[in-house]
């Protein structure tokens, strides 16, 4: 209850004008409200768009991983496209926060645009071999939530096999 039942959403050009702040509460905060008022707002969360991508790549773990998060979290179409690029290179991040964090962002992307996210599947079955159990841990949840949406009946997501059951119990075992 961001709100407690109030309708906030008429304040959200001047909350969008904090979406910059070096602040990384006011951040959280800011981010948190993009996402509950983006699907009331979908024209001005467009403007947001540009600061998400510039988070994504900012030298802070932390900022990178709430931005591709919050990305993942609004579920506005037309920004979906805008997400590919900055989920992309987490995907590849050198930061294993960032990594998991882009992991379960492509499941979101996937639910919203599965032609757009479909690139994404394989980097998610490469990513199983992730030196990182919390990486490996959340790249198997999203690509059980994929599986769930998918359609190809030819092509299964991910199963269960000898080979990427060894990865699995090696990011048990670390």
């Amino acid at each position: 209850a961001m709100t407690v039942g109030k309708d906030v959403s008429s304040l959200f050009m001047d909350v969008l004008k904090c979406i910059q702040t070096p602040d990384v509460e006011l951040k959280k905060l800011v981010y948190l409200y993009m996402i509950n008022y983006s699907k009331s707002q979908p024209d001005l969360a467009i403007l947001a768009v540009n600061t998400f991508a510039k988070d994504a790549a900012h030298p802070s773990p932390l900022i990178r991983a709430l931005a591709i998060r919050t990305m993942g979290c609004i579920r506005v179409d037309r920004i979906t496209e805008y997400v590919l690029e900055p989920l992309r290179r987490c995907l590849r991040d050198p930061d294993p926060y960032v990594r998991k964090t882009a992991a379960l962002c492509v499941a979101k992307i996937f639910d919203i645009n599965p032609d757009l996210a479909m690139e994404f599947v394989e980097i998610l079955r490469d990513m199983l071999s992730d030196q990182n159990p919390m990486v490996v841990a959340n790249t198997v949840s999203a690509l059980m939530d994929i599986a769930e949406i998918w359609t190809n009946p030819d092509e299964e997501v991910w199963s269960v096999t000898s080979q990427n059951v060894n990865k699995l119990l090696a990011a048990l075992n670390e």
